[in-house]
């Protein structure tokens, strides 16, 4: 039970810091830190959501859709 307090709270840190580095346009940061998310967190839907806005804000419109599609 602790432990997956532990992992719940490691993960809204991660997605706050991924949401602030797109907030600030930061798009090739906010790239990195959602694949790394989903590194972690291979389930977690609202990181592939992130990634893909990312990319296309990026112009990686094939990238993007990858992501979303996951």
């Amino acid at each position: 039970m602790e432990q997956e307090e532990e992992r719940t709270r490691l993960s809204r840190k991660l997605s706050q810091e991924a949401i602030a580095l797109a907030v600030q346009g930061r798009w090739e940061e906010a790239v990195a830190s959602n694949r790394a998310i989903i590194a972690r967190f291979s389930d977690d839907v609202a990181a592939f959501n992130r990634l893909g806005r990312a990319l296309i804000e990026l112009g990686r419109f094939v990238e993007a859709e990858e992501a979303y599609r996951k």
